[in-house]
């Protein structure tokens, strides 16, 4: 059964201006380095190798792609870009919506603003990886992509995580994918969490 390891990116200096960088882009941090080989660590422990490496275009996943895997070059993906803000787009995250009362996101609370709905997102997400899953032969794959993208693949399949779970820097979701491409949950790893897990 192929193996898919979606993770997000490393700590980037927008993180820690809080500032929102959604389409737009902004570069690791040492941290967000260091972040990157420990999740790097964590699959020699485990003996993953992966076949194929993908991120999407933006250069925070792109570094942590190849940070994580070793490759020199990772093949660039549009699907796994993060969401688009709109007029947010690197301005400070206090001034964003607030959540509707009882969501779990944004929703489509940023379209006014020229952003995207994160059902949309999720959508996109979850067919470029079915996409590229099906033109390859790779057992074990890894696509780094943001959090934002991520949470919309998550709201998409219909998984609910625990309260007060979300994906820090570097989160992992291991899929298992199925005959028909279908994305089965079985674990999240959180590197920077002294690698806690939350088994699916």
């Amino acid at each position: 059964m192929t193996k898919l390891y979606l993770m997000r990116h490393g700590e980037t200096l927008f993180n820690t201006q809080k500032r929102v960088q959604g389409a737009c882009d902004s570069p690791l941090t040492e941290l967000g380095i260091e972040q990157a080989k420990l999740a790097k660590t964590y699959f020699e422990q485990e003996g993953i190798h992966f076949d194929a490496v993908y991120s999407s275009t933006q250069e925070r996943a792109t570094d942590t792609a190849k940070l994580v895997s070793g490759y020199e070059q990772v093949v660039q993906l549009k699907g796994l870009k993060e969401m688009n803000f709109g007029q947010f787009e690197a301005q400070p995250e206090m001034l964003l919506p607030k959540h509707r009362p009882g969501a779990i996101s944004f929703e489509d609370l940023l379209v006014p603003f020229g952003g995207e709905d994160i059902r949309h997102v999720g959508v996109r997400v979850r067919e470029t990886i079915q996409e590229t899953l099906s033109q390859s032969q790779a057992e074990q794959m890894l696509m780094v992509s943001h959090g934002a993208a991520m949470w919309g693949l998550i709201l998409e399949l219909g998984i609910t995580f625990p309260p007060g779970v979300y994906f820090s820097n570097c989160a992992i979701c291991a899929f298992d994918v199925a005959e028909d491409g279908q994305l089965r949950l079985e674990k999240l790893i959180l590197p920077t969490q002294d690698f806690e897990i939350h088994h699916f």
